[in-house]
């Protein structure tokens, strides 16, 4: 493709220009050059003459503006293909603001003196910048208004993802969005200091609303509703802290139940993480999550031991501790499989059987009603990563024989369990549809482990067991925390 063709294809895939007749996208290619840049290049400094306006095509880039010494204020970051600084453009004689790359971009450099001319021949041209200047005008009063309203921190951080994510999002399942900047630039844009920011993202991880992977973040949609709060679905609110608030207070019985179901997931990532490396998946990574998910498990577990325990269920705890230690040891060896596979497995197993007595004495003997099914999805929530662990698992030393049986009855296990959340759902119509939509998932997981549907050779298979099965866990979290809420 020659320049001139490439310029007219890039200009043509702006909303802002797609559409306009063949003529006048011809004049606006003739007066534009491409430009590629990499990340934290500058685009144009705060002060230069408007001889050029930039056209995004790809990549993020931020405005700022100059404040005293060396100091920025973000004015707004960009993902999409437009027009940067429309009202700059055409409400000042020099950029107002400066703008420099996130990450890697292609931008236009269009002669602002063809644009303005053609902007005031052209009707159908002149109504779309005028459509995008109200368009960012709203989204600056929406801005300003939400900063200086009693919008918490992560209200603040969930509107962005929101609008990330294009809005308006479905009642079930998830949508990913990439943090396509530093955390201190989106604190920046936001309105808050970094530490409130990573602080808030915590909170919104705790509360099942998103689940953080490195830069990726899984919008969990039924889990942005307030479930039970009313007849109505609303949107899910975060409280201020207030600065004389206890921050030690005693948890619901549906979080403690979590919190120990927590635990019983956690052993079976502990083998998953450990088996990859014997595998040679990502060894280093793997490596590093299983020390993370180590340390989470032994800070969950701390929670549980300082809390004030009634003492049957302090018993349990004791037993999972000890059970714990063993099994501690042998992730932590440095023998690797296949001669330690057989004992790793059987530890995980032996696991299980503990954690499942602590949830239950923590449930109670006799829980019913939503208590009863925190416990239920917290344990579907843990078969999924059972069948992905003994599929693993599978062809080691000491292991192949048991790994099939064991499958089918997880997957037995799995779909009862499915049929009993859904029974008692309600009439909540997110909770329904999250608990849909992880049957479906659970389906496309169940065909990932035959090689006949899916790749012919292990590691292909290994891959995407890896990524339906991550999938499949954050479904079943968020249905484990719709029912948490309901129980409180």
């Amino acid at each position: 493709m020659n320049a001139a063709r490439l310029v007219r294809a890039r200009l043509a895939a702006v909303p802002l220009f797609a559409g306009l007749p063949a003529a006048q996208l011809a004049e606006l290619a003739g007066a534009a050059r491409v430009l590629e840049m990499g990340p934290r290049t500058l685009v144009n400094a705060c002060g230069a003459p408007f001889d050029e306006v930039f056209v995004l095509c790809s990549g993020t880039v931020l405005r700022f503006r100059e404040l005293d010494g060396d100091a920025r204020k973000v004015v707004e970051l960009v993902h999409t293909p437009q027009l940067l600084g429309c009202g700059e453009f055409f409400g000042a004689a020099r950029h107002e603001s400066g703008c420099e790359t996130v990450s890697a971009c292609e931008l236009l450099a269009l002669d602002a003196r063809v644009l303005r001319e053609l902007a005031g021949r052209s009707l159908a041209l002149s109504r779309r910048l005028l459509q995008a200047v109200a368009e960012r005008l709203c989204e600056v009063e929406f801005d300003v208004a939400g900063r200086h309203s009693s919008r918490t921190s992560a209200q603040r951080i969930l509107d962005h993802l929101v609008e990330r994510a294009g809005g308006s999002l479905g009642l079930a399942g998830e949508t990913t969005v990439e943090l396509a900047a530093t955390k201190k630039v989106l604190a920046a844009r936001i309105g808050i200091t970094p530490e409130a920011f990573s602080r808030s993202l915590r909170e919104l991880a705790d509360k099942g609303v998103i689940v953080v992977d490195k830069r990726l973040v899984h919008i969990q949609h039924a889990a942005l509703l307030d479930t039970g709060a009313g007849e109505q679905p609303q949107r899910l609110s975060f409280a201020r802290r207030n600065k004389g608030a206890r921050r030690d207070e005693a948890m619901s019985v549906g979080e403690l139940v979590n919190l120990c179901g927590g635990l019983r997931l956690l052993a079976q990532r502990h083998a998953i993480d450990w088996v990859l490396i014997g595998h040679g998946v990502a060894p280093v990574e793997m490596q590093a999550r299983l020390r993370q998910t180590i340390a989470e498990f032994e800070r969950s577990l701390a929670v549980l031991q300082g809390a004030s325990l009634a003492p049957e269920l302090g018993e349990a705890l004791e037993e999972v501790g000890r059970v714990w230690a063993e099994y501690r040891a042998a992730l932590t060896v440095a023998e690797r499989v296949p001669a330690a596979a057989a004992k790793v497995l059987q530890l995980s197993e032996d696991f299980i059987t503990a954690a499942d007595f602590l949830n239950a004495v923590a449930g109670g003997f006799n829980a019913s009603g939503s208590l009863y099914m925190v416990n239920i999805a917290g344990r579907n929530r843990m078969l999924s990563q059972r069948v992905a662990k003994f599929f693993l698992f599978e062809g080691f030393e000491g292991c192949p024989d048991r790994a099939q049986p064991q499958i089918a009855a997880s997957c037995r296990a799995f779909e009862h369990n499915q049929r009993l959340l859904l029974e008692n759902a309600g009439e909540l119509p997110e909770l329904v549809a999250q608990i849909e939509a992880t049957s479906a998932l659970w389906s496309r997981f169940i065909a990932s482990l035959d090689p006949a549907i899916r790749q012919p050779h292990r590691s292909g298979r290994v891959r995407s067991v890896l990524e339906e099965g991550e999938r499949l866990l954050r479904y079943t979290n968020t249905v484990v925390k719709l029912f948490e809420r309901l129980a409180r």
